[in-house]
């Protein structure tokens, strides 16, 4: 994924956890008011309880981005690592084939 699409996302995923916030304060506000309604806290809690679900799912994939991209680093750093190794077992081969035919 490039550089600029990221962007955009994690812009939209802190736009969308503002608008959770501000959601959750306004529910908990609701049912915490002793003038509102039995009824009506019930339907505030449970706006609360979506509200922080969906703020849950939104981090839960940011983590799950960032595991992703360090998997694809440990990834590229391993086939570096795995090249270089093959390097130098070659090169050592070498040299050991070069020495006994110097004999």
């Amino acid at each position: 994924m490039t550089g600029s699409i990221r962007l955009v996302q994690e812009q939209n995923r802190q736009w969308l956890l503002q608008r959770l916030h501000e959601i959750m304060e306004i529910a908990m506000q609701r049912v915490t008011n002793p003038k509102t309604p039995a009824g009506d806290r019930i339907k505030w809690s449970r706006i609360v309880i979506a509200a922080g679900q969906a703020c849950n799912a939104v981090l839960r994939d940011v983590e799950i981005d960032a595991l992703k991209q360090q998997i694809n680093d440990l990834k590229q750093l391993t086939l570096a690592r795995l090249s270089e190794d093959q390097y130098e077992y070659q090169r050592d081969q070498t040299d050991t084939r070069e020495t006994s035919t110097d004999d």
